[in-house]
């Protein structure tokens, strides 16, 4: 039915967020070297021999040549690949521990501790001894060999441990640490702040960013930690470059070293190298993070769409007996819908239905596949278009004569399949206004049913429904969204307008081979446009996972937690909650966009209304209607004459096999061997005998 698109909380795996690190570290070493190497120069120059970055990389190529950009190229791009593997992987499992276990949610706090955990466990592991090897060797000067007192990266290892032992690789550790700690604790905040203020993308929600808007973030993301870590950069390249050959070391440790350099450069002295710093980390971050999302992007969505792949038979197998199960669900539900039974109780009893059948399966199996109700059974009576499933102290009671449509779901691990029925309370045929409006709808699912193949288009569905409801002198209800459905997602970004408008438009899409989806059609004999008259009728919600917020109430708080517990992705009956407690905070949930509530729709009173949804998988032989329910004998007043509809019903819903040779005829009454699905088979009056 109407509503948004469903964002559920995608959590990228650790071991890929290290992959596209180190990834986005190699590119981004090859891009800047040349600016570290300038950056370690100024950092080391006592003398004032560099005027400026220009004058020492002009110096640097002029002395030593072009290739002297880029010496320590090979431990600056090995650090770079292993600590940002570390970091991002690191800070990963930590946001893990750190999210609340109830709701899921990272706190500001959680994400600081993360990033400044992730740095420094990078700094001891990675950085510190890669640098003392990166600043000793860019701060030879020539490229003479025998000039050099190291001849690279592995001799330059060797020299310091044979000299200064095996801890002369973490000399400067305690600045690095406290610079690269709180380099990223501002860095992810900032990346995740920016992600949210320029693009609205929020970790988890499904979001993919272009590489640009990824540079954008990444960039601005890195601009503080420079300015706000100089001293402790300085400091640490000054630790790592003293040698203990020719007497004492300078500088007895960070805190010495920041008194030493103050009295004897001056404030500035702490900042050298900033400028240098400026041009290197926040194109660097922009550069890795460019990298790193689309890394991790094409990793997410390759194992959504094995998840989701109907080429799978366990994936068919599960839509299939989720099928099963609301199918007899459904109808149970219509054998209860009797004169003066309670609305309440027959929903309960669906629900409860659901829960039993569901809970009987997979009891045994070593990993939990979750299962249960994919969307609380809802009966809306005569004008009342969707989503009534009233509380408990609801008295509300169904009457003879009167047009129910009964809407339910049910999933096993997430695989969900959905089904709305409508159904009249009476003896003997439904005649009159009440048989063409649930014909309309019933026609409308079947050429539907016919157009949501592979090679159509969304359009091509909402154009042909609402010819159908025309030709029974009814409407199709606006903003009724029909979705495709992936696993733990009832309302997918691939969607069919009911009805087309100004302020109703969706992208334009193409059906595809292995999708699913839940066509939903609503007819009216009145206007199609359907109002909210008591927003305290609404009793289903659905989690927004994208969404965060602290809640001020205590009751809201409480509820928001339960919720979180017991419905994180499906939505749910405020039935499920203690009442009292419920109406207070669900107001503040909802108010805060925690909550996607279903509301509660009416047209006209006097208007009737008909409901058919059902759910597809679009396999690779034809389209497969999975939940549907017999309809009542309809003598309704209209026909169906327009040739075009009729072409429509015309259509197989299943392919031809492919093989040679002619087909053998049967004996006189056999089908033929074919694989070709009837097409709908119309009464005279036009309603479908399923």
């Amino acid at each position: 039915m109407a509503g948004k698109s469903e964002k559920t909380s995608k959590s990228i795996p650790p071991y890929m967020k290290a992959l596209s690190g180190s990834l986005g570290g190699i590119v981004e070493a090859s891009c800047l070297q040349p600016i570290d190497v300038i950056k370690t120069r100024l950092q080391l120059d006592r003398s004032g021999a560099y005027k400026g970055i220009i004058h020492c990389g002009t110096t640097i190529t002029n002395t030593e040549g072009v290739r002297a950009l880029w010496k320590g190229l090979t431990p600056f791009a090995t650090h770079l690949t292993l600590k940002y593997a570390l970091r991002m992987g690191s800070n990963a499992v930590l946001q893990s521990a750190f999210k609340d276990s109830q709701t899921g949610d990272l706190s500001h706090q959680g994400r600081l501790l993360s990033g400044f955990g992730a740095g420094v466990l990078e700094a001891l592991v990675i950085v510190t001894p890669f640098e003392v090897v990166k600043i000793r060797l860019q701060q030879q000067r020539g490229l003479s060999p025998e000039l050099l007192k190291y001849k690279g990266p592995i001799h330059c290892a060797r020299m310091i441990i044979r000299e200064e032992g095996l801890f002369g690789l973490w000399a400067g550790a305690a600045p690095t640490v406290m610079r690269n700690g709180t380099n990223q604790a501002a860095m992810f905040t900032a990346k995740n702040a920016f992600d949210g203020i320029l693009w609205n993308k929020h970790e988890g929600d499904g979001k993919v960013l272009q590489p640009w808007q990824s540079m954008i973030s990444g960039f601005l993301a890195g601009t503080a930690g420079p300015v706000c870590t100089g001293p402790f950069d300085v400091v640490k390249t000054r630790l790592m470059a003293q040698t203990r050959s020719g007497g004492e070391l300078k500088y007895k440790g960070m805190f010495h070293a920041i008194q030493m350099i103050y009295a004897e450069e001056g404030l500035r002295a702490l900042w050298k190298g900033l400028l240098p710093r400026l041009m290197r980390i926040p194109p660097g971050q922009a550069i890795m993070w460019a990298v790193a999302d689309q890394v991790a992007t094409m990793s997410d969505e390759e194992r959504e769409e094995r998840e989701l792949d109907l080429t799978s038979p366990e994936v068919v197998t599960k839509y299939k007996s989720a099928a099963e199960i609301v199918n007899k669900a459904l109808q149970l539900v219509v054998s209860e819908c009797k004169p003066k039974a309670k609305i309440v109780d027959v929903c309960e009893k669906g629900d409860a239905f659901i829960r039993e059948q569901t809970g009987n399966m997979y009891k045994n199996v070593k990993k939990k596949i979750e299962r249960g109700v994919a969307f609380p059974t809802c009966i809306s009576v005569n004008n009342t278009v969707c989503h009534f499933s009233p509380l408990a102290s609801d008295e509300t009671v169904l009457e003879d004569g009167d047009i129910v449509k009964v809407d339910m779901g049910c999933h096993i691990d997430g695989f969900i399949a959905v089904v709305a029925h409508t159904h009249v309370i009476q003896q003997g045929p439904v005649t009159g206004r009440a048989a063409d409006v649930i014909a309309a709808a019933n026609t409308a699912a079947e050429v539907a049913l016919r157009l949501v193949r592979p090679g159509k288009k969304n359009k091509d569905v909402t154009e042909a429904i609402q010819k159908v409801a025309a030709a029974y002198d009814c409407k199709i209800v606006e903003g009724v969204l029909s979705h495709q459905m992936k696993q733990f997602v009832i309302d997918g970004n691939k969607v069919v307008l009911s009805v087309s408008g100004p302020d109703t438009r969706v992208d334009e899409a193409e059906f595809e081979e292995n999708e699913v989806y839940s066509v939903d059609i609503v007819t009216s004999t009145g206007e199609g446009k359907p109002k909210l008259l008591d927003e305290k009728q609404t009793t289903i919600y659905k989690r927004a996972v994208d969404k965060s917020y602290h809640l001020k109430m205590k009751a809201s708080r409480f509820i928001f937690s339960e919720i979180s517990q017991k419905f994180p992705i499906m939505p749910f009956s405020a039935r499920a909650l203690e009442e009292k407690r419920a109406r207070l905070g669900l107001v503040e949930c909802v108010n805060h966009d925690l909550l996607q509530p279903y509301p509660v729709l009416h047209e006209k009173p006097g208007d009737l209304v008909a409901h058919i949804k059902f759910t597809v998988l679009l396999m690779p032989n034809g389209s497969d209607r999975i939940t549907t329910h017999h309809l009542q004998e309809l003598q309704n007043t209209k026909t169906v004459d327009d040739p075009e509809i009729k072409a429509w019903l015309a259509l197989p819903t299943k392919t031809k096999k492919k093989g040679g040779g002619k087909k053998k005829k049967g004996k006189k009454g056999e089908k033929a061997d074919t694989a070709d699905a009837e097409a709908m088979d119309t009464a005279p009056n036009g309603a479908s005998e399923e």
